[in-house]
């Protein structure tokens, strides 16, 4: 834990590296057959362009560095703010900006799936950065873009106590 933290946790997601190391397989099979084709002539009897191999392959590459983003989740709470990342992607709420916090009751179907999502609740959009499996802790915000904000905790009791403490907000 860092020396601001007040509170911080990591949840690792492995699916998210199974996936990626998935994605990086199917990336590297285009790899091996853009040079089997540039070395030993065209492959099969309706060949792919140079082209489609090279592409693929740098899509592929790209799509499993944006999977391998997704590999753990990590909640800081600090004295100012609290930010929920996956990896590179963050979200950062100052503690004036919450003004009310709650479990998240929603069914575990309802964002289909991990990683970050928008879902459409009650008229208003809310933002979820969710691991399956884990409970969901509800922010309702002042003011941006989405007024709700939802996360994935191993902790939801604690983290919601810290919530309220830290923004003065009410159960």
């Amino acid at each position: 834990m860092s020396s601001d933290a007040v509170y911080e946790e990591t949840i690792p997601f492995p699916l998210g590296l199974i996936a990626a190391g998935i994605i990086t397989a199917f990336a590297v099979l285009m790899l091996v057959m853009l040079v089997l084709q540039l070395t030993g002539g065209p492959l099969g009897s309706r060949p792919a362009p140079d082209c489609f191999y090279i592409v693929m392959f740098v899509f592929l590459s790209a799509m499993s560095v944006f999977v391998t983003n997704f590999r753990k989740l990590t909640i800081r709470l600090t004295s100012q703010s609290i930010t929920v990342a996956f990896g590179m992607l963050k979200r950062t709420m100052l503690w004036g900006n919450i003004e009310d916090c709650s479990r998240d009751e929603s069914p575990a179907f309802a964002y289909a799936g991990w990683g970050i999502r928008m879902a459409r609740v009650k008229g208003g959009w809310r933002l979820v950065y969710n691991v399956v499996g884990y409970p969901g802790v509800l922010l309702s915000l002042r003011a941006g873009r989405f007024r709700e904000f939802v996360f994935s905790t191993k902790n939801a009791g604690q983290v919601l106590d810290i919530i309220r403490r830290q923004a003065g907000t009410t159960a």
